[in-house]
């Protein structure tokens, strides 16, 4: 009996280590996040799906950046990012690298 009453204690104790240890996680994941942000930036210089995949690629390599969608019918890119972690002009910076215009 004496042995049921240490391992009830132990795991009650490891619950509670368990406990902490995910609300302070998830805390520090919250405070490190910045709002999440949508942006449509006109794009030009995109013939085909090639080059949607080559701006896609460029830009999914900046840290923050949550999805993107290049679209060469319709000139632009949808880029979803997290402004604590990039920036918009970073995400310029990346289309202009990769070869394509921001203006026509």
């Amino acid at each position: 009996m004496h042995y049921f009453k240490d391992f009830c204690t132990t795991m009650k104790t490891i619950t509670i280590i368990l406990a902490l240890f995910v609300t302070i996680t998830l805390f520090a994941e919250g405070a490190n996040n910045g709002k999440i942000r949508t942006k449509v930036i006109p794009t030009y210089g995109m013939h085909c799906s090639g080059c949607e995949e080559t701006v896609t690629t460029e830009i999914m390599k900046l840290n923050g950046v949550k999805s993107v969608k290049a679209d060469h019918v319709n000139k632009t890119v949808t880029v979803k990012y997290d402004d604590k972690k990039v920036t918009l002009k970073q995400v310029k910076a990346a289309i202009v690298s990769a070869g394509y215009k921001l203006e026509e």
